[in-house]
């Protein structure tokens, strides 16, 4: 309980992290609000329509919102290079899938810096909201158009009988939001526990503490705790802000987003944990720590969605723990629940911290 309170207050009194969790928060939702809406995105959109069922063709009326769209025959490359910005293929039996219950992937295609990703985070969170309506529906065609044609009507999803409300775009902003709060969340543990470590070591506090019968291990599994303790109420702060911001688009998700937030929080921490031991001074802290936050958040869908990485980037992404919870989410607004990735973030967590225990041995925070 003493180490608890003793982390609290030390978090406390680093106003810097609290500026900027508070700031790039709210910096970001700003930002997603002005980028995610549909009058400042323009592009020539290419489709090529393998369906033509009723399914695709709101596809394409939703896709009329962000350009020029542009029936096409043929999906290779050579489209692109003919003007279109995007390409995006609508497989066949798509309409009949989803009336099954079984959403299929969208296939895009884009040249670079076009709005791209933008798009396909707006077209896939009306494909949630198709799903949401479908189920509403009952999967009954007849039933799907009398709701579809009442939420035209309302100019987007309004119908409030129904558990979808808000945008369109409301679902694609949400999940961009999660990514970059992965970016924040990663950021600050792995900054503030070796930090926290280095400040101890510093003052020489290791060498008297382990002198008494508190082995070095057993300690820093307690501050471990703690900052677990202390960082779930972090969590929850950041997930109440995203409440506000979004409401019901993370309040239907509320148990899973804080099952991911919670399965991250614990990879956050182990990994700082591991920075901590690992590093002997504050500017190899830094660098690993700065190192460590980028490539998770290049590679894990914090700054880009996971749907447009290229394979690459997505083999490193599965090494590191932002990936898994940006894809946790997106599985989430699928309609199911992530075990996959709360388990492989719970594995990760593992795997760190027997690292940790083994590089504690060698290096012991005396050193």
């Amino acid at each position: 309980m003493v180490l608890i309170r003793h982390v609290a207050k030390r978090m406390l009194r680093k106003k810097g992290l609290w500026v900027f969790t508070f700031v790039s928060m709210f910096g970001f939702a700003l930002i997603l609000s002005f980028v995610g809406g549909t009058s400042s995105l323009n592009a020539s959109i290419g489709i090529v329509d393998r369906d033509g069922g009723l399914l695709a063709e709101r596809l394409i009326d939703e896709a009329e919102r962000f350009g020029r769209v542009t029936l096409l025959e043929s999906s290779t490359e050579d489209v692109l290079l003919e003007g279109e910005d995007i390409v995006l293929i609508i497989p066949e039996d798509f309409t009949e899938q989803a009336f099954t219950g079984d959403m299929p992937r969208l296939s895009f295609s884009a040249i670079a810096g076009s709005d791209a990703s933008l798009i396909e985070q707006a077209l896939n969170g009306h494909l949630s909201r198709e799903r949401q309506l479908l189920e509403a529906s009952g999967y009954e065609e007849a039933t799907f158009e009398e709701l579809a044609s009442i939420e035209t009507a309302n100019d987007g999803y309004t119908l409030r009988s129904e558990p979808f409300q808000e945008s369109v775009a409301t679902t694609a902003r949400t999940q961009a939001f999660f990514g970059l709060l992965s970016f924040i969340m990663m950021s600050t543990f792995l900054q503030f526990i070796p930090m926290f470590v280095a400040d101890d070591r510093d003052k020489k506090i290791y060498a008297r503490l382990f002198a008494s019968p508190v082995t070095p291990r057993r300690y820093f599994a307690s501050l471990l705790l703690a900052f677990y303790l202390v960082g779930f109420v972090y969590v929850m702060l950041l997930i109440g802000v995203s409440l506000a911001l979004y409401g019901q688009d993370v309040w239907t998700h509320l148990p899973t987003v804080f099952a991911l937030f919670s399965s991250y929080l614990l990879v956050c921490l182990a990994l700082g944990g591991l920075i901590a031991v690992f590093a002997t001074n504050r500017e190899k802290a830094n660098i690993f720590q700065i190192s460590v936050t980028m490539a998770s958040a290049i590679t894990g869908g914090a700054f880009i969605s996971l749907l447009w990485l290229t394979d690459s980037l997505k083999l490193i992404g599965r090494f590191l723990p932002t990936y898994w919870l940006n894809n946790g989410v997106i599985t989430m607004y699928e309609g199911q629940f992530p075990f996959l990735s709360i388990l492989v973030m719970i594995g990760m967590t593992g795997i760190v911290f027997l690292f940790t225990v083994l590089v504690l041995k060698k290096r012991p925070l005396t050193v």
